[in-house]
């Protein structure tokens, strides 16, 4: 009796089953193509965070490598003007420091008077700046450019041209005295820097400093 009631059902009826079982079958492929897609979006948004806390961690540690050297740097510059400085005191001589365009220098006069290396081995000998740093060397508020060695002036000039390129900007005095100086210690497009600054009583001391804005080069 019951097949026959089945068989009996319209026509209709049965395709609006057929029908509903189609569309669920489609509804369940969508879900499932948008599950998927959902997945490869949230795939890609993790690996673009990857990337920008790679990026991040990236510059942190090149900064920090330069802030090291950079620090490095003038630590060392601000111990050699201590060991000049006591150097002239035990001497009795008045010792030179001069910056150029390439580093900078210790000086002291010879028997004919003119500025001459205080060394040329040693560790009061003639050095450069590590790249990339540079330095700023102001007196009495004023920037001094360092000396040009290798200019064409100095290149062509005679012997006393040359001596007269020969001259210190500061001087480290017997008695512990010397030249007040500010000279900062720089990188290019980095806002810290360290500050190293004497004054007339022979004190020196050194800070770290921060610009507004980092200066190119």
């Amino acid at each position: 009796m019951i097949d026959r009631a089945a068989r009996a059902l319209p026509a209709s009826a049965a395709g609006g089953r057929s029908a509903m079982a189609g569309r669920s079958r489609r509804c369940r492929l969508h879900a499932g193509e948008r599950s998927r897609g959902f997945t490869l979006l949230e795939l890609l948004v993790v690996i673009l965070i990857i990337g920008i806390i790679v990026t991040f961690a990236s510059l942190s540690i090149g900064n920090r490598a330069l802030d090291d050297r950079l620090e490095a740097e003038s630590k060392r510059l601000e111990q050699l003007l201590r060991l000049a400085e006591d150097e002239a005191d035990l001497k009795g001589v008045a010792i030179g420091l001069q910056f150029t365009d390439t580093g900078y220098r210790f000086l002291v006069t010879d028997n004919n008077n003119r500025w001459v290396d205080y060394a040329t081995s040693g560790i009061l000998r003639p050095r450069a700046l590590l790249e990339p740093f540079y330095a700023e060397l102001r007196m009495e508020g004023r920037l001094i450019p360092p000396v040009k060695l290798d200019s064409a002036e100095v290149r062509a000039g005679d012997d006393e041209a040359r001596a007269k390129a020969v001259k210190p900007q500061v001087l480290l005095l017997p008695g512990g005295q010397l030249t007040a100086f500010t000279l900062d210690i720089k990188a290019p497009n980095y806002p810290s820097y360290f500050r190293i600054e004497g004054d007339t009583l022979g004190r020196i001391k050194r800070d770290r400093k921060q610009e507004e804005r980092a200066v190119t080069r």
